[in-house]
């Protein structure tokens, strides 16, 4: 460690860097312009901080850091055959380049402390925005402009996905943070706040990808926690909350099932349909565009375009994306990418093994479920909140691996 004399101008640098990612975690789940000034800061602070040679040195020997390098390569070398227009390609490559703060923020080899200190950041974010959903829930908020709900569905900052998939994993940080708490006061504590968050995201907000997120990582909780034991709470846990929806016809988890099954069954496949209800008909047109490119697909960016091809000639409406990223990833680079996708999930679920501590553990494999779940119904690597979240807190975690990982 550099005693404060012997810092230099460059370590002062590394260290705002590293405080600019802390503050990161406080805004991704409050304000997207506020996470816009802080990545401008965080880069200029990372380049003056110089140390090129050590930084290039912990990406070098950070498989997931390579990973996410070579995600991006690839969206680069899917724009030479793009049928996108340039401004496509463009955006689509703005999008994915949120991936590049993993290994950036590897670079940096951020240590426990400053592992902490973000969570908490992140945690007292969402410990606002949750005091917050209450009295809007119960209609005595007052009209303040920054609040985007209602009581029906209680969001603050965020829209009902990037809310509810925070809070699921606000609720799952703090019931770990509970099981490694040390006095029953702290243990409780923790609790208490976890159980608040999951009620949110099952009975104040109308968020499905947050519900399912939640539900899964309760489950794998459980299982980590307490091996069989947990598995078996867990059925009674779901028990329980399926119980209870019935029994409260109003609340979210209960509305927002019975809205999915009415899509469902008012769905035909290659008729027309209601514009708030595409997501089937263009999840069935996407599998058939994926036919007619299957190894490289339509190029970064092409979505919109291959799309409008396929439906081109029909009453059907065309689609910008299809909310579902292994649709959209295969869509625009084939199996290549859908390979490339799923390998980078399931290289940081292995890896999290490695990590320094239990806790980094479980949360690192319990950021790789709410991806799983999330890219099922939603383009999680497009969506700025969820792909910078991934980003932020993958790369914070897996810089752990440069110590060898957990004895």
């Amino acid at each position: 460690m550099r005693t404060n004399m012997a810092w230099t101008a460059g370590d002062r640098f590394n260290r705002a860097a590293l405080w600019c990612v802390v503050g990161l975690g406080f805004s991704i789940p409050v304000s997207t312009a506020l996470d816009s000034l802080l990545l401008a800061a965080l880069l200029v602070c990372w380049v003056a901080g110089g140390r090129f040679r050590e930084k290039w040195d912990a990406v070098r020997g950070n498989a997931v850091a390579l990973a996410a390098c070579a995600f991006f390569l690839l969206h680069v070398a899917g724009s030479a055959y793009s049928l996108g227009s340039a401004r496509e390609v463009m955006h689509a490559l703005d999008k994915v380049a949120t991936i590049l703060l993993i290994p950036l923020l590897v670079s940096l080899r951020p240590d426990g402390e400053w592992r902490r200190r973000a969570l908490v950041a992140l945690l007292a974010a969402l410990a606002i925005t949750l005091a917050l959903s209450f009295p809007v829930w119960l209609g005595v908020m007052p009209d303040f402009g920054f609040i985007k709900g209602q009581p029906v569905d209680a969001v603050v900052f965020k829209k009902k996905i990037g809310h509810s998939v925070l809070m699921a994993f606000g609720a799952f940080a703090l019931a770990l943070a509970a099981r490694e708490a040390v006095g029953k006061r702290r243990r409780a504590l923790f609790w208490l706040f976890a159980g608040l968050a999951a009620f949110n995201v099952l009975f104040m907000v109308w968020g499905r990808t947050g519900q399912l997120v939640l539900m899964a990582l309760g489950l794998y909780f459980l299982i980590a926690s307490f091996g069989w034991r947990g598995l078996l709470a867990s059925v009674a846990a779901g028990v329980l909350v399926g119980g209870t929806a019935a029994l409260v016809p109003s609340s979210a988890l209960h509305v927002r099932t019975l809205t999915t099954l009415k899509e469902v069954q008012e769905w035909q496949a290659g008729m027309p349909t209601n514009p708030d209800n595409m997501r089937l008909e263009v999840w069935t047109n996407s599998v058939r565009v994926v036919r007619q490119r299957p190894l490289l697909g339509a190029g970064t960016g092409g979505f919109a375009a291959a799309y409008a091809q396929q439906v081109e000639g029909t009453s059907l409406m065309r689609a910008e994306h299809p909310e579902n990223q292994y649709l959209l990833t295969t869509v625009q680079l084939g199996a290549v990418g859908l390979a490339a996708l799923l390998g980078l999930f399931a290289l940081q679920w292995h890896l999290a093994g490695r990590l320094a501590t239990r806790l980094d553990t479980d949360l690192a494999r319990g950021l790789v479920l709410l991806m799983l779940i999330g890219c099922l119904f939603n383009s999680f690597l497009s969506d700025h909140t969820q792909a910078l979240f991934h980003a932020w807190l993958s790369g914070l975690l897996f810089a752990g691996l440069r110590d060898g990982g957990r004895r």
